[in-house]
């Protein structure tokens, strides 16, 4: 694996190389399209990148209805019961960090003549 890290075509590592994070995929979204948002670490993706056992759609949904803690415990699960392919394990456990951001947008009160958001 050391021959794939914070390499083209491989993955990157901001730990051990921080300039890997300008690497970082990063989309801009409309605010008013925005609804939620997660921050994961790749041992909390596992579940989608590693294991597949869910879809990225899947894991926001479980995220908002279950929480971070479960997604932790579902990867953990994963982890002491699933053997990938030979080699391509890596650590047996990785940091799983997940936070789920809920946002609300701010709607004008009608006959407000302070303009307050609520």
């Amino acid at each position: 694996m050391r021959d794939q890290r914070n390499q083209a075509g491989g993955f990157w590592v901001a730990s051990t190389k921080p300039e890997a994070a300008l690497q970082a995929v990063q989309l801009t979204v409309p605010a008013e399209q925005l609804r939620r948002a997660a921050v994961l670490t790749d041992g909390a993706c596992r579940l989608v990148e590693r294991f597949h056992l869910l879809d990225w759609i899947d894991l926001i949904k479980m995220l908002d209805t279950e929480g971070p803690a479960e997604l932790i415990r579902r990867v953990r699960a994963a982890e002491n019961t699933i053997d990938p392919a030979p080699g391509s394990r890596g650590k047996p456990h990785d940091d799983a960090t997940a936070v789920l951001v809920q946002l609300r947008v701010a709607q004008r009160q009608c006959g407000d003549e302070g303009g307050a958001f609520t």
